[in-house]
């Protein structure tokens, strides 16, 4: 009696089981496909790791070292000069996996390596400067923040130190507002850069709320070209013509002949750049002089005006000269090109003509 009690229960029950699988069949098959997509998706996002370095080209910002492994202290490969094209193969951690031009694979700091934009910015001021004849020389007169273009909000690709020798192409004026927080330091907060870009407290630089920013574009001795402030940077002209002109502070200067002196031999004639002490004229310069050598520097020619850089080349029937872009008097769209040539220690105007002025801030 008990055992048939039993097998009705347990019957009832395998009956309601057969019966919700063929409900559950029949009812909810797409459910079912739509779980089972779902898990599925879920299983391969989980096999796949999270993120997927692209392989792409990248350049060094500065010089750097490229290592056997990615550690500080394993053995250096070579020494790779800045601005080195590589290809970027992995990212760990900190470091790139890189392959160069030669085929030999190491690892570099994400720090020193610079993308796609870094290779434009680097190409394009290279390219800005070809055929530009050099405006002056210096140095760095203290640590100074070196950036691949005018402004404070900028990266620091690099703290250059005191006395780092360059060449002078081109200078460029910015607008400072208030409290600008400081330009951003490549792998380092903004407020480490280790270069101060405060102007001299005598210079002349407008309202409380808007100031101005002077940089020059340099080349520095391994050939990169940039932007550094002003104030970090002295000029080095050649020293018989470095206090011809008192009172005035000279922008930029340029050889255009030679004289030859029975005593001293081949003497250079330049063409030379001054600016207002203290004070914003609104350009790059306002006084050209010709310094020419006859036994002593004297100056042979002057002309005022309000100058922008650079000084360019030039040749007029053979004879050496230079041309000079200067603001027009009453189109502020519009610059000058005027164009001179040197013969016997004169200097002689021989064409002038209007051109764009693509300087938005002077």
């Amino acid at each position: 009696m008990h055992s048939g009690e039993n097998k009705k229960p347990i019957s009832q029950i395998v009956f309601f089981i057969v019966l919700g699988a063929v409900c559950w069949s029949l009812t909810a098959c797409q459910e079912v496909d739509t779980l089972k997509r779902e898990v599925w998706n879920k299983l391969q996002s989980k096999l796949k790791p999270k993120s997927q370095f692209a392989p792409r080209d990248g350049i060094t910002i500065t010089a750097c070292s490229l290592h056997q492994t990615a550690n500080d202290y394993s053995e250096v490969i070579r020494k790779i000069p800045a601005e080195t094209s590589v290809h970027l193969i992995d990212k760990v951690g900190e470091w790139y996996r890189v392959r160069m031009r030669d085929g030999r694979e190491g690892y570099l700091k994400l720090k020193v390596i610079g993308g796609e934009d870094i290779i434009l910015l680097t190409t394009e001021l290279r390219r800005s400067i070809e055929g530009m004849p050099v405006q002056a020389e210096g140095m760095t007169k203290t640590k100074a923040n070196f950036r691949l273009q005018a402004g404070r909000e900028y990266e620091v690709i690099e703290v250059l130190p005191p006395d780092r020798k360059l060449e002078v192409y081109e200078r460029v004026v910015t607008v400072r507002r208030s409290n600008p927080g400081g330009g951003a330091t490549r792998g380092r907060p903004a407020g480490q850069a280790g270069a101060a870009e405060e102007p001299p407290a005598h210079t002349d630089l407008g309202s409380d709320d808007v100031k101005k920013d002077v940089w020059y574009k340099v080349k520095i001795e391994d050939g990169r070209v940039g932007y550094i402030y002003t104030h970090n940077l002295r000029l080095t002209p050649p020293d018989d013509i470095a206090r011809v002109v008192p009172f005035m502070r000279m922008v930029a200067w340029r050889t255009v002949n030679t004289t030859d002196d029975q005593d001293r031999g081949a003497m250079n004639n330049y063409i030379v750049a001054y600016a207002p002490i203290g004070k914003d004229p609104g350009c790059d310069y306002t006084r050209l002089y010709f310094m020419n050598w006859s036994k002593r520097r004297v100056i042979s020619w002057q002309l005022r005006l309000n100058g922008v850089l650079p000084i360019g080349a030039y040749q007029f029937e053979g004879k050496p000269g230079f041309s000079v872009r200067y603001l027009h008097p009453s189109k502020p769209d519009r610059l000058v090109l005027a164009s001179f040539v040197v013969s016997s220690g004169r200097v002689r105007k021989v064409g002038e003509e209007e051109i764009p002025n693509n300087r938005e801030i002077r």
